[in-house]
């Protein structure tokens, strides 16, 4: 592919990111990716993920180029030493055993949404009331069905039945469920913009929803119970609140609906510590404070954050552990040279690279997925390279 197709390329995606309103099968294209790797799940809508889709296989290059003690919410124990060595060129170590998929409580074990009868309560747009959910056939070969109901009325709920993340968020002891869903108003409605969680209880045979929570319409990577709370990693859609690359946010039951608060993940927010990657990235060992922006000049070289998916759909929150402690995945590139890294927290709220991914020479990075301590890279040239977590880096 020559240089002016892809710039041509690169610019008609960013063009589309950000003008046009995608109808919903992006979304479910993107469950059916999380279907094949275990994990992945983006709420996006057929257009952009069609366009998207293109243009990765296309050679797209982006714009820019429970814990024995528990930690402190995206703040690193200790910082990492520094590498040099290529990603590549490390040795191999035993990869410690980590977590599956969510095993499914004992109280929600047999509860099959496709058949489900769920008691919604008030919500703009959306049914109330005792619903019956039935499974629906979708379209265009992607092995997915979507889960609707009620069956021969209007509003309409649509639920995705996986992944169900479960906890306890009223404090009666026995967890809720909590998964995406988004509501239609007739036949013709895509149900664009109103995609959130839903989280229910169940009492014996009854399925009782305690409410809705998230900003309505948002792109939702990824969502997790945590003390009490629903977190999720969210990115702006229709209304942007001010979202920082990293942050995630959290709603506390209140007895009646869900409130926002404090996530203890509030973004990147000052500088980056790239020292310990210079060698893996070939950047310069700089100490890089970006605030607000996503692109600095420093020292007469270019750094920037900008995401190689428009929207920014990608999973930046990484659990690689399984222990709770969840540190930040992004893009960079400087100096026209790009790769993924790996960010810890420290306690002053800056962070500090721990690990970092470039792919090979001649290539960009148009994707990733992150699968139970797997990253997957996706290259512009189509290729998709699995880096394995094993505690200290990632490694072939």
């Amino acid at each position: 592919m020559t240089d002016e197709l892809t710039y041509a390329l690169s610019r008609l995606r960013a063009d589309v990111g950000g003008s046009v309103a995608p109808p919903p099968g992006a979304r479910l294209r993107q469950v059916a990716e999380r279907r094949r790797r275990h994990r992945r799940i983006a709420t996006g809508m057929v257009a952009a993920a069609v366009v998207g889709a293109i243009l990765v296989s296309g050679g797209l290059i982006w714009r820019g180029g429970p814990s024995k003690t528990a930690p402190v919410p995206g703040v690193s124990p200790s910082p990492s030493p520094t590498r040099t060595a290529s990603a590549d060129a490390r040795p191999s170590k035993q990869v410690p055993a980590r977590q599956g998929p969510p095993q499914t409580p004992a109280i929600w074990a047999g509860v099959d949404w496709a058949s489900a009868t769920i008691t919604l309560p008030a919500h703009e747009g959306c049914p109330s009331g005792t619903v019956t959910l039935r499974k629906e056939a979708f379209i265009m070969g992607f092995g997915m069905d979507r889960i609707v109901g009620p069956v021969s009325s209007w509003p309409k709920i649509s639920i995705l039945p996986e992944p169900v993340m479960y906890g306890d968020l009223n404090g009666d002891g026995k967890p809720e469920a909590v998964l995406y869903a988004d509501c239609k108003q007739t036949v013709e409605d895509s149900g664009d913009g109103e995609g959130q969680l839903l989280a229910v209880r169940r009492d014996g045979a009854t399925l009782r929803a305690l409410g809705w929570s998230g900003p309505r319409g948002e792109l939702i990577t990824e969502w997790w119970v945590d003390g009490g709370r629903i977190v999720m990693d969210a990115k702006p859609w229709h209304t942007d609140w001010g979202y920082r690359l990293g942050a995630a946010r959290a709603y506390q039951w209140t007895g009646q609906s869900f409130t926002e608060v404090d996530s203890g993940l509030p973004g990147i927010v000052s500088a980056i510590d790239f020292a310990p990657v210079a060698g893996l990235i070939g950047c310069p060992a700089a100490s890089i404070r970006f605030g607000d922006r996503r692109q600095v000049t420093s020292d007469g070289v270019t750094w920037d954050l900008t995401q190689p998916s428009a929207p920014d759909q990608l999973q930046h929150l990484a659990d690689l552990d399984g222990e709770g402690h969840r540190r930040v995945l992004i893009a960079v590139s400087c100096g026209g040279t790009a790769a993924v890294v790996l960010l810890d927290r420290l306690a002053d709220g800056s962070f500090r690279a721990v690990d970092a991914i470039r792919p090979p020479e001649g290539t960009t990075v148009a994707d990733w997925a992150l699968t139970y301590g797997v990253l997957t890279v996706k290259t512009g040239s189509g290729q998709e390279i699995p880096y394995t977590w094993n505690g200290e880096y990632f490694q072939r």
